[in-house]
Parts: C-alpha cells; sequence; structure tokens
C-alpha cells in the first residue's frame, strides 16, 4: 500500500545557502516510514508546481497553501521578498510551522533595536529609521521576518521560537532531524492539532 504524504514547504530562501538547502531538503525527505513519507515543496530544487499563467511569486503562496506544515529559514538577505510574503501567509494561515534564523539576524535584530523603534519594548517603529544595504547585512526587513515569525508582541503562550544556526557547519541539521525524522510523531501532532482547530469556537 502507497504511503501517505506529508508536505513540508521549505521557504523560497536561496542565496548563498544554496548547497545546505539542497542537503536539508533531501534530509527531510529521506525520513520515511510504513505509513508516510514526505514530500518537500521547495522553488530552489524544482519542487514547487508553477501553473501556466501563474508568477512565481503566486506559485509559492499557493505552495504555503498546499502544505500539511511550513518551515521558513531567515538568513541576513532579503532578496526579493517572496519568502517574507510565504511566512505571512503561513501566519495568517495559522499553518503549523517551524523557523530557522541565522545567528546574525538576532544578532543585527539587538544592535538595530535602538535604531528602528522609539519605543524599544513596544516596538514602535521610528519613522526617521533608514537602513543602508551591507555586504553582512542586507535589509533591516530581515528583522520584520523575523519578529513575525517568532510571534513578537504575543503573549509569551503565544510566542514561537526561531532555532539559531550558522555557528558551526551543517548545525541547522540538528533541528532538522528533530523534527521531522520520527514522522509518525510529527503525523500524530499534526491530526491532534488539526482536530483541536476544529472544535474551537
Amino acid at each position: 500500500m502507497p504511503r501517505e504524504v506529508i508536505k513540508i514547504m521549505v521557504s523560497s530562501t536561496v542565496y548563498g545557502f544554496e548547497k545546505d538547502l539542497r542537503v536539508l531538503c533531501a534530509t527531510i525527505e529521506s525520513y520515511k516510514s510504513a505509513e508516510y513519507e514526505y514530500k518537500v515543496l521547495n522553488s530552489h530544487i524544482g519542487t514547487v508546481y508553477v501553473a501556466p499563467g501563474v508568477s512565481n511569486t503566486e506559485a509559492c503562496l499557493r505552495a504555503v497553501d498546499e502544505c500539511h506544515f511550513f518551515l521558513g529559514i531567515i538568513l541576513p538577505r532579503y532578496g526579493s521578498g517572496i519568502t517574507h510574503q510565504e511566512f505571512a501567509r503561513a501566519i495568517v494561515q495559522d499553518k503549523p510551522r517551524g523557523f530557522l534564523s541565522h545567528y546574525s539576524v538576532r544578532y543585527a535584530r539587538e544592535l538595530l533595536a535602538q535604531y528602528m523603534y522609539t519605543d524599544i519594548k513596544g516596538r514602535v517603529k521610528n519613522p526617521d529609521f533608514e537602513f543602508k544595504k551591507t555586504p553582512v547585512f542586507e535589509d533591516a526587513r530581515i528583522i520584520d521576518m523575523y519578529n513575525e515569525a517568532i510571534q513578537d508582541g504575543k503573549p509569551m503562550d503565544q510566542r514561537r521560537w526561531a532555532h539559531e544556526f550558522g555557528h558551526f557547519d551543517g548545525d541547522e541539521m540538528k533541528f532538522i532531524k528533530t523534527e521531522f525524522e520520527d514522522i509518525n510523531r510529527l503525523k500524530a501532532d499534526l491530526d491532534e492539532l488539526a482536530r483541536l482547530k476544529a472544535i474551537q469556537p
């Protein structure tokens, strides 16, 4: 009997992470059980369907709609902004999700907070703040992505975790193994989450 497919959307982060991204996606797809297997949806590896007449951005957003679990990756490069739109779509839909964040993003977030906000604790944006692209950090909107991912400003019981990586080569793979290796456990958790959402008023 064919295995049931669990679709994992890996965000469209690419630049400077191409090799790692391929390894990450292949590792997720290597985990199987007698009942289940993963299919990774990711634009870089060519597994996001682009329907005729549909833009790349819309194809990626449709992949977010289609997936069972969204994995967002935050790097110090903003790119075209498609990844940010994917994050927003997954959050609005309250998709089951997890996040990996390069350690430099947290550092930049802490360093720039005094300039980005007139009230750091309340995250009140400074209208006069301007950020110029640098070789090590591309765009202040990356910090917005991070804050959205962790649900910054929400009550603690609604906050999310963005697992930090980049200190050592391949350290993101421990998170991948922990999250996805036991496919039966993840499927049971996804089913339970769907059940709870269905009975919410």
